[in-house]
């Protein structure tokens, strides 16, 4: 039995709204406004499987909330939307029957990094981690799975925006996206501290950093900010250097995230991999040296 045929049997267990009404009709497919509150379940008192039925136009979860349940489309369509710094909504996707969304946050501990809205009247089936864990006893829907594809999903943000890493072998690629690990860090975190050894390979899936070098009379001298996709970190991890400037959180940012154990034991030896960041690193050590004002 198919995984949709599956949750279609366990949203028939588990009846928690009335029918939709027939005769209402979809709305048009326009790019949808995300302005009514969400509908996601808050509570700890949640049940663990619920179907909403939702009109056109309803937004389900928002981007920079807190995730406490996924969803999976039984009917009709939902759009995704990625926030931009002048505060538009610009869609990047749609999703149908059959498809899900908000396991990242769900199970990563993440925040959400789109906001879904209804495009048309919608059945959804909004799982809790109790649900989750409902799927994997009743229904052999496990959570290794939703786990496997949070992390593709997470690799995909990172392809689309990095091309360093877009221009790795596929094994490379799947290889780190099974050792990244996915965090969300508040605002005004510092990631790396100028002087102080790095731990970790970093790529930046939402949000933004500002990135500055202290001089020793106190002055600051700032680098471009990091935007969605930039990679860093790569000095310290490869070079056992200390971090040639400080790297600090401007907005809630959600990362993928690789430890310098696991570069060292992993991806060490992989040419592809380490040729690239080498490269990387050599051209923002050069930038340091100008930024510092001193010989190269």
């Amino acid at each position: 039995m198919s995984l949709f045929a599956r949750l279609q049997a366990l949203l028939s267990a588990h009846p928690s709204a009335p029918a939709p009404d027939a005769s209402r009709t979809p709305a048009a497919s326009a790019a949808p406004q995300a302005t009514s509150a969400p509908v996601e379940a808050d509570t700890a008192s949640a049940p663990p499987v619920c179907t909403r039925y939702l009109p056109a136009g309803q937004v389900v979860v928002r981007e920079g909330d807190p995730g406490h349940s996924m969803f999976v489309v039984l009917e009709g369509r939902v759009a995704v939307l990625r926030g931009s710094d002048n505060g538009v909504n610009t869609e990047v996707g749609r999703l149908g029957a059959g498809e899900f969304f908000g396991e990242l946050a769900l199970l990563t501990g993440t925040q959400r990094t789109a906001t879904i809205v209804t495009v048309e009247d919608a059945v959804l089936l909004e799982l809790t981690q109790a649900g989750v864990r409902e799927l994997g006893k009743d229904y052999g829907v496990k959570g290794e799975q939703m786990q496997v594809t949070a992390r593709e999903r997470l690799l995909a943000d990172a392809l689309r925006s990095n091309p360093l890493i877009a221009a790795l072998p596929p094994d490379v690629q799947h290889d780190l996206g099974d050792a990244f690990v996915p965090c969300t860090v508040p605002a005004g975190e510092t990631l790396l501290t100028r002087g102080q050894p790095g731990d970790a390979l970093y790529v930046l899936i939402r949000g933004q950093c500002e990135v500055f070098h202290t001089h020793g009379d106190g002055r600051q001298s700032a680098y471009p900010k990091l935007e969605e996709g930039a990679l860093f970190g790569e000095i310290s991890l490869l070079r056992s250097r200390l971090a040639t400037a400080t790297v600090r959180t401007v907005t809630p940012c959600t990362l993928l995230k690789l430890e310098r154990d696991v570069f060292k034991k992993a991806f060490l030896g992989q040419p592809d991999l380490r040729g690239a960041l080498v490269r990387l690193g050599l051209e923002r050590l050069r930038h340091t040296m100008e930024v510092m004002g001193e010989p190269r």
